[in-house]
């Protein structure tokens, strides 16, 4: 009995060890990103540059080459108002193809803080998905 007693201790032991080391194993962090699943679109870009009082925006759609059919392109220049984000104006554009890149230019810019909106229309035949996405903020 003296001699089972340490071993069941001893197994014990190495039980606990190793189900907390089982159990502090998580998934790697990946800074909290979460990257949606689209079915008709890879990635979607909206870009902005502020130079010489002249707003440049870029909107670029990728969608699935021999998937996507066409892409319906809405970019919207806006300016910080407060806490809420206000239009200054916007451009629509459709491109019937599975990429489509779309630059415009807005002047005279004033003070503030912009982005670029663009909404994108990813359509596979009839069927589509919208995706959303805004450029970083310049002043």
């Amino acid at each position: 009995m003296k001699k089972i007693v340490p071993v069941f201790m001893a197994c014990l032991i190495f039980c606990s060890v190793g189900g907390t080391t089982v159990l502090a194993a998580v998934p790697p962090d990946n800074g909290g990103i979460v990257s949606p699943c689209y079915l008709y679109t890879n990635q979607a870009y909206s870009n902005l540059s502020i130079s010489g009082g002249v707003a440049s925006c870029k909107s670029t759609v990728y969608g699935i080459s021999g998937t996507t059919t066409k892409i319906v392109v809405t970019q919207t220049l806006q300016v910080k108002d407060g806490m809420s984000w206000r239009r200054i104006t916007d451009w629509s554009e459709t491109f019937n193809s599975w990429y489509c890149s779309y630059p415009n230019s807005y002047s005279p810019i004033g003070s503030g803080t912009y982005r670029v909106k663009t909404v994108a229309k990813v359509y596979k035949g009839t069927s589509y998905e919208t995706i959303t996405v805004y450029s970083t903020e310049v002043s």
